[in-house]
């Protein structure tokens, strides 16, 4: 079989900073598929062969997998002759795959994040209607550790992204969760570091109130209750620190 996945971690390279051993899968995965190194419905190999070329826990690959298939990139087919293939291409695949060739100008940056913001509300609501017992009990995993990153503007960003792509997740509507995960990527690839100044520590509480008062709406199953607090959680788009919502 021939490796399509050059430079993985698995090789004994060093994991990027921040990054999880699945958020690596699925970066060097999707970028394969991305730049047209392989063909919708080409079989990648099964999840074991897969496995063991990335070099991770039988967790780590399966959630990269999840990741892989809520982006719409890739399918796992069960059986003989099952395993993991690329997906076709449906138009919103397509419409992932422009976004996420967008660029990481400023202009490109403030057109995202503007479209991603117009979003919310709609994830917020869906999330309300839909989420379970494990879904709800992740996304409070998720703000507690956040919780523990004060000092951390960095990892706190990471965790927030996590956050939010877990509650795009419950969302139904596969459009709608392609455009908003394909629009965080965007984010990811183009905010690098985060400055840790005094701004940061000064104003964690607060978002981190807006994070923990979502996820409680979210909870509550009241999906007026959760659109409500998803406005009151998006900042205004003029400074960088939209990113941080």
């Amino acid at each position: 079989m021939v490796n399509r996945f050059h430079g993985w971690p698995g090789a004994g390279g060093p994991l990027p900073e921040r990054m999880s051993k699945a958020e690596v899968v699925v970066r060097h995965i999707s970028d394969t598929i991305t730049s047209r190194q392989v063909s919708p419905g080409e079989r990648l190999g099964t999840k074991e062969e897969l496995r063991q070329r990335f070099g991770v826990s039988v967790g780590t690959f399966n959630e990269a997998v999840r990741l892989l298939e809520t982006r719409g990139l890739v399918e796992a087919r069960p059986g003989p002759r099952g395993g993991i293939f690329v997906s076709s291409p449906s138009a919103h695949i397509r419409l992932s795959h422009l976004i996420l060739g967008l660029g990481d100008d400023a202009l490109s940056v403030s057109n995202s994040l503007e479209v991603r913001e117009s979003l919310e509300a709609t994830i917020a609501e869906h999330a309300a209607k839909e989420a379970g017992m494990e879904q709800i009990r992740r996304l409070r995993e998720i703000v507690a550790l956040m919780a523990d990153l004060r000092h951390d503007p960095v990892g706190y960003l990471a965790r927030n992204w996590e956050l939010h792509e877990e509650i795009a997740r419950i969302s139904p509507n596969q459009l709608l969760r392609t455009l908003y995960v394909s629009l965080l990527d965007t984010a990811r690839e183009s905010v690098r570091e985060i400055a840790a100044d005094s701004g940061f520590e000064e104003g964690f509480e607060a978002n981190l109130r807006l994070h923990r008062n979502l996820v409680d709406a979210i909870a509550s199953g009241d999906a007026r209750l959760a659109r409500k607090a998803a406005e009151e959680h998006t900042p205004p788009r003029s400074s960088a620190r939209a990113a941080m919502s």
